[in-house]
């Protein structure tokens, strides 16, 4: 077979065999350069990966194929939708913020919700309130499914909150990443530095395995001295994103950081990798447009946002057939979120006793009453706009107060009536204080809900003692106020006789200090008491005194007759 190629070259001129010989050696350089296995020029070099075939859903381009992500548990979503609830963030992230969305999801909870979409337009804000947030998207609200809708940016604090969410929807215009930590205050390096940043990396991380996202790219967001490579597997043409620093002896060595002689040969089993191209460099910060989201695995669906009625796309990507509820910062948001305060609910409740024992001991219906429904009224109706009161835990506290009533005013004495009234109160009370559906048993299920429920139980039980405590203190100091007795709040104390009755045959005249009589209506304290044929206004000294009780005068006081039960042998009459 050589042996004619060289009696070629033997009769050629020889330019014409330095040309032969040329075109010989291009020839045979090609074929050797073809069989080395190092280098592909697409993803056609790699038809089945070897032995392995490419596996399903595999995203594949030139150069080779990403895998597909791993599977993720997501909470069920219903194909079609009628509990959605919008919550905006568009400002600065505080624990103002994160105040406000923890209402906010309890109002969703209270609402059955089965789908939740952040509206994102933030530039970031405080590290804590974010992780926060983002521990009652993962843990308090584990069993709904949670939108972060990009539509303008979510850029530092707003990227940790959309990582953490299920899925993440942006706009064609959307801006999502630079989650590194700032001080305004001071420059952050060395250990201070890594001390805020390894909190969030492992935060980013977290969510990155949760959801899916490739870990370097999310990591990147955070810490500006990782530089992030495009790797491919030399055998099986599989592309990755990954840190440099835990891929630098593991690529060969046309990778631009080569191993030293001493790692080469203890990493050189491991090289199998080779170095694509640069994804981030060190020193810089991930921050993705809509498109770079799209490609790097973290948005998989791009949704417009019309100037007219941005949630229209939005709506019918998700099939939602009821119009969501939008849950903005209004002012009256803000101001149910003052009302639902442990502190300030425990303050009405303080006031809603304090009113409603002294409304028990003046005559009549007056300011006292109104008051303490006014306080009622003012918690019932903030916890029930925040979800954590349903009707039928008001309807239980209306039925609770209404048999305390029947019990001190109709029934005689105190039993069953008043015992079940105070009890139904307090579970009315205690359910309030739970975040839960109309169809759900009021029981605390989170770690936030354990915390509102022992500290605004805590802040009740404090006002409860607060106000048995503060009647006290009325029942001695405030009669003896004479504001109170001019403005008849409360009736004056009891002072001996100054001026008897001027009619003479007023029947006043005819009582003295020792009468027996029978209540015709009852005294609290103020009543009616027939002394023989006369029917006279008393005033019990001793309490509630119920009709049909004999009572004995005690004395008159000018055109007051003060009483008590009658007794004999120490036994009421």
């Amino acid at each position: 077979m050589l042996l004619l190629p060289a009696a070629l070259l033997h009769t050629m001129p020889s330019m014409k065999r330095i040309i032969f010989v040329t075109l010989l050696g291009l020839v045979v350089l090609s074929v050797v350069l073809r069989a080395e296995p190092r280098g592909v020029s697409s993803i056609d070099d790699y038809p089945t990966a070897g032995s392995i075939p490419i596996p399903a859903g595999a995203k594949i381009i030139k150069d080779g194929w990403f895998a597909p992500p791993p599977k993720v548990k997501h909470p069920p979503l219903p194909e079609k939708i009628d509990k959605a609830f919008i919550i905006t963030v568009r400002e600065p992230i505080t624990q103002k913020t994160f105040d406000a969305i923890q209402r906010k999801f309890r109002k969703c909870r209270g609402g059955g919700a089965q789908l939740i979409i952040f509206d994102m337009d933030t530039w970031g804000g405080a590290v804590d309130a974010a992780l926060d947030i983002t521990r009652a998207i993962k843990h308090d609200m584990k069993n709904v499914y949670i939108v972060c809708y990009v539509r303008t940016r979510a850029i530092s604090a707003g990227s940790m909150i959309a990582m953490a969410c299920d899925e993440i929807i942006m706009t064609p215009t959307g801006k999502f990443g630079d989650s590194a930590p700032i001080n305004m205050r001071e420059k952050l390096e060395g250990v201070k530095r890594e001390k805020i940043e390894t909190v969030l990396r492992a935060e980013f991380k977290e969510s990155a395995e949760n959801h899916g996202y490739n870990s370097a790219l999310s990591t990147s967001m955070v810490s500006h001295d990782q530089e992030v490579w495009l790797v491919r597997n030399i055998k099986t043409g599989e592309l990755r994103y990954v840190l440099e620093s835990e891929y630098k002896y593991k690529v060969v060595q046309d990778a631009p950081t080569k191993p030293t002689d001493e790692t080469r040969q203890k990493s050189a089993q491991l090289r199998e990798w080779e170095f694509m191209q640069v994804v981030l460099q060190k020193g810089k910060l991930l921050t993705m447009t809509t498109k770079e989201a799209v490609k790097y695995g973290f948005v998989k669906n791009v949704i417009d946002a019309p100037t007219d009625d941005p949630y229209a796309d939005i709506i019918k990507h998700f099939n939602i057939t009821t119009p969501p509820v939008v849950l903005e910062d209004s002012w009256s948001e803000r101001l149910v979120g003052i009302l639902t305060n442990p502190i300030v609910m425990s303050g009405l409740f303080f006031l809603a006793i304090l009113f409603g024992y002294t409304e028990m001991h003046t005559p009549g219906f007056g300011v006292c009453g109104i008051l303490a429904i006014i306080c009622l009224a003012i918690m019932f109706g903030a916890q029930f706009l925040t979800g954590l009161a349903n009707w039928w835990e008001i309807a239980i506290f209306g039925l609770g107060v209404v048999l305390i009533l029947l019990e001190i005013f109709v029934i005689p004495g105190f039993g069953v009536a008043g015992i079940s009234g105070i009890l139904l109160c307090i579970a009315a009370l205690l359910a309030m204080l739970i975040p839960n559906a109309p169809t759900e048993i009021p029981l605390p299920s989170t770690e936030v809900d354990w915390t509102y429920f022992n500290n605004a139980a805590m802040s009740l039980c404090i006002s409860f003692v607060a106000a048995i405590v503060a009647m006290a203190l009325l029942s001695r100091v405030l009669p003896k106020w004479s504001i109170m007795q001019k403005s008849k709040l409360i009736l004056a104390e009891a002072q001996p006789a100054t001026d008897a009755p001027r009619s003479e045959d007023s029947p006043m005249l005819r009582i003295r200090q020792g009468d027996l009589g029978v209540v015709v209506a009852q005294l609290h304290p103020v009543g009616e008491v027939r002394f023989g044929a006369d029917l006279l206004d008393a005033v019990s000294d001793s309490g509630i005194i119920d009709p049909g009780t004999k009572v004995r005068v005690v004395a008159r006081d000018g055109n007051r007759i003060v009483v008590e039960p009658a007794t004999e042998n120490g036994e009421t009459v």
